[in-house]
């Protein structure tokens, strides 16, 4: 089955901030979830000062007792963010950091699709001045982009970077392009997933890409029909 249309990005901090700052001036609504916690808490922001917001709730009592960190869900017109950050309390009143990370929901051009069990593949990421090559493994693909698993990354990649990437999924031809990485996570068994965007791509590796997704989608909706 293909995966939901929408994705979380963590913003540049130029734009964490100028997101903070538009949280803050409107002094939106803060929703906060805490891990296992099957109830939600709503607060509003007080006030900003010495790089901390302060927030009011109704909730305070239970908020002072938590010592992991708390997700918290806010909206800018119709933009949706999270936050993933611990709370405190200074001189009595709950805060949190405004420096703390931001998470926004995007959604994505093209829905992406699960490479299924069992099709063989090779993929890998290389630099040609460095001479690294890493093997990869293809975990979906849509028509602008893919989303590779490195198990041992040896080459020095970062968000925002253009690398060259090969891959050969199922029985099709390989395909070799530039892509940006637009998304990077490192997994605690310390292999690190790369979401990638096509960059300058040749007609004949497009349409290399466009036959791989033709064939899963058509893969799966055969698999709907038995």
């Amino acid at each position: 089955m293909s995966n939901s249309a929408e994705f979380l990005v963590e913003l540049e901090e130029n734009d964490a901030l100028i997101a903070m700052q538009k949280c803050i001036d409107s002094f939106s609504d803060l929703i906060i979830k805490i891990d296992h916690d099957p109830q939600t808490y709503t607060a509003k922001i007080k006030k900003s000062e010495n790089h901390k917001v302060y927030i009011e709730t109704p909730f305070e009592e239970k908020l002072k007792t938590i010592n992991d960190s708390v997700s918290i869900k806010f909206f800018i017109g119709t933009e949706v963010f999270f936050i993933k950050t611990p709370i405190e309390a200074l001189d009595e009143q709950l805060c949190f950091s405004d420096k703390a990370k931001i998470i926004q929901l995007k959604r994505r051009k093209e829905e992406r699709h699960n490479i299924p069990d069992g099709w063989p593949q090779l993929a890998a990421i290389w630099s040609i001045q460095q001479k690294i090559k890493n093997d990869a493994v293809v975990i979906d693909i849509s028509y602008s982009g893919i989303r590779f698993e490195i198990p041992q990354l040896t080459l020095p990649v970062e968000k925002g970077d253009i690398i060259r990437i090969q891959f050969k999924v199922n029985k099709r031809s390989e395909v070799v392009c530039d892509a940006k990485v637009r998304f990077k996570l490192k997994k605690p068994n310390g292999s690190h997933i790369f979401g990638m965007e096509f960059g300058r791509i040749q007609d004949s590796q497009k349409s290399r890409v466009r036959s791989v997704v033709d064939d899963i989608i058509a893969h799966n909706a055969l698999k709907q029909q038995i």
